[in-house]
């Protein structure tokens, strides 16, 4: 273990150690991050004897599921009247984002939680929080380190999909030094990179293309060019036979344009909610502007899901953007 950073919270170590039955969440609509490191600290439990229970109030989207565990998912309902030791959420901002999981995670004796989002509010006993970390991957691998737990090729595989994902495969701002020691650990336990990422990052299914399509005709830019939104809805997903998890990473074709500074992606889901995922490019923020609305994230990469009119929230989103734009050039 090669890890630039520790683990800080010695406590949270101790609390796995004497832990017999461990409970591991991960956050509603997971990506890559949530269910690699999901899989991964399965492993790292198993491995170290504990009686471990993987959750997720979302299904693992289908990109996903060769990941080594994913089958051993269970849904949220399937708590109901279990007590556990030890609760650990990974990747949660924040503890609404565990969704129907949170129950039977705050029953747990005691609760825990590793994260890597700026605005994560603490909502545990232990909290293992570092928004300057790219990943809750690289999270985990500081946390193997302080449990002398070595990475097998199926938990390599795992955590490269954690680390690779959150990075835009390794592509972000927040690729560091330590990412790459941990990718590089993760490589030499032997797992197949080819077959890996070409799973992860080059193969996209049908319905998420369709979506993207649907998305793209709605792409429009404000803010003198320099911010854009694209918008979907249940007609939409209808229509490209696509499910929650096929909008993943579309986002980030707003973003990725000449002189594009900051984007949002709005998403009116069934029973009023909006569902909003922003990115930007340095220095601008969209974390300040998520909080603001609910939400949460990173500087870069952020997101908001909330009851309420979808053109009062894109309209203040604009704004907020805008301000930020004008302020930029000020």
């Amino acid at each position: 273990m090669r890890q630039t950073e520790k683990i800080r919270n010695n406590r949270l170590v101790q609390a796995i150690q004497r832990a017999a039955s461990v409970l591991l969440v991960a956050h509603i609509a997971p990506d890559g991050d949530a269910v690699g490191s999901l899989l991964a600290c399965g492993r790292v439990f198993s491995s170290l004897g504990k009686q471990v229970t993987m959750a997720l109030a979302d299904p693992v989207p289908e990109k996903y599921s060769f990941l080594p565990g994913a089958d051993a998912v269970v849904d949220a309902p399937s708590l109901s009247g279990r007590r556990f030791d030890l609760g650990l959420a990974l990747d949660c901002g924040d503890a609404g984002r565990m969704g129907g999981c949170a129950d039977a995670y705050f029953a747990c004796d005691v609760t825990a939680q590793l994260d890597h989002h700026a605005t994560n509010p603490g909502f545990a006993v232990h909290n293992e929080v570092d928004g300057r970390a790219s990943s809750t991957g690289c999270i985990l691998w500081r946390l193997m380190g302080a449990l002398h737990v070595e990475a097998d090729a199926e938990t390599a595989l795992c955590i490269y999909c954690a680390i690779s994902t959150d990075t835009g495969n390794f592509c972000f701002p927040s690729t560091d030094e330590e990412t790459l020691l941990c990718a590089s650990e993760m490589r030499a336990a032997g797992f197949d990179l080819g077959m890996a990422a070409r799973r992860i990052h080059l193969i996209r299914e049908t319905a998420h293309v369709r979506l993207l399509g649907r998305a793209l005709a709605t792409l429009r830019f404000f803010a003198g060019g320099s911010c854009t939104s694209m918008r979907l809805n249940a007609a939409d997903y209808a229509a490209a036979g696509a499910g929650n998890e096929h909008c993943d990473g579309i986002v980030n074709y707003g973003i990725n344009l000449p002189g594009v500074k900051m984007a949002y992606l709005l998403d009116e889901r069934p029973e009023g909610i909006v569902k909003v995922s922003f990115r930007a490019v340095r220095p601008y923020d969209v974390a300040s502007i998520a909080s603001a609305l609910g939400g949460g994230g990173h500087r870069l990469a952020a997101g908001l899901r909330t009851a309420g009119d979808a053109e009062a929230v894109a309209a203040a989103i604009e704004r907020a953007m805008a301000a930020q734009i004008g302020e930029a050039m000020a």
